[in-house]
């Protein structure tokens, strides 16, 4: 219809308008992520949008998120060019955070409740992991966005103390110093945080760790979980309370932030 319509015309009117030039300073030995700025700059300030921090990175996120049959696959698009600056992550890795917050059924806007939240994580609803869900919820609202969840965990995993903490994490659940922990070791220490878990919710959350499935966790194992799920690492904050209480406070400041 509008080729029809172009060619029924005794006229046709075309405008093109040309981008001012942006030129590299110091004789072409500018950075190139300064002049791709400063071009970008020039870009959006001559056609009068808004400038954005949007990369490849997004595209993968909404290609995903339309795969898995969202209705507003733009809502999972996070500004991944900020990301990576801020986190230093690659976008592979903003793709694993995905996959978990869809498995959490995410409504027609891409939100995602409570209760999915703590379904995924294998959380019970306690003080505890109301506290972890408000960390997110920074809008009060009862339920959080991917881009809520994915800066929240990577905040937490970027921490300069998170591996310590991780590790310091571990040793406390290593009672035996065998370098693998049991269930029932995992149990006593969670235990510390939520009190009234029952066996079969302390093996739900074991299984998370024990990838391997032989009923036992290596430190290796249990760091790579804490790195997949880093907001798991609240369910450490009693013991390591303790453990601060006699030795000192700097380890712990991180899991105090969330809890």
């Amino acid at each position: 219809m509008l080729m029809f319509r172009m060619f029924s015309q005794f006229h046709n009117f075309l405008e093109v308008e040309y981008l001012p030039i942006v030129s590299p300073l110091d004789n072409s030995k500018e950075n190139p992520a300064h002049f791709a700025k400063r071009t970008s700059n020039a870009m959006a300030s001559t056609l009068n949008v808004v400038q954005t921090c949007h990369s490849y990175g997004d595209v993968m996120l909404f290609m995903r998120a339309a795969e898995s049959g969202q209705e507003k696959p733009s809502n999972f698009m996070v500004e991944m060019a900020k990301v990576e600056s801020l986190f230093h992550i690659r976008s592979l890795e903003a793709m694993d955070f995905l996959e978990k917050f869809l498995s959490m059924n995410p409504d027609s806007s891409g939100r995602v409740r409570v209760h999915d939240f703590l379904r995924v994580l294998k959380l019970r609803p306690c003080i505890l992991s109301e506290e972890v869900f408000a960390f997110l919820d920074v809008e009060k609202s009862g339920s959080i966005t991917f881009k809520q969840f994915l800066y929240g965990s990577l905040h937490v995993m970027k921490q300069p103390q998170f591996r310590s903490t991780c590790e310091l994490a571990f040793s406390e659940c290593d009672i035996l110093e065998e370098h693998e922990i049991s269930q029932h070791e995992f149990g006593d220490v969670i235990r510390l945080g939520i009190p009234d878990l029952d066996d079969a919710e302390v093996h739900e959350l074991f299984k998370l760790f024990d990838v391997e499935g032989k009923g036992r966790v290596s430190k290796d194992n249990f760091t790579s979980c804490l790195r997949k799920n880093p907001l798991l690492i609240a369910l450490f904050s009693a013991c390591l309370a303790h453990r601060d209480a006699v030795d000192d406070d700097d380890d712990n400041s991180m899991v105090e932030e969330i809890v």
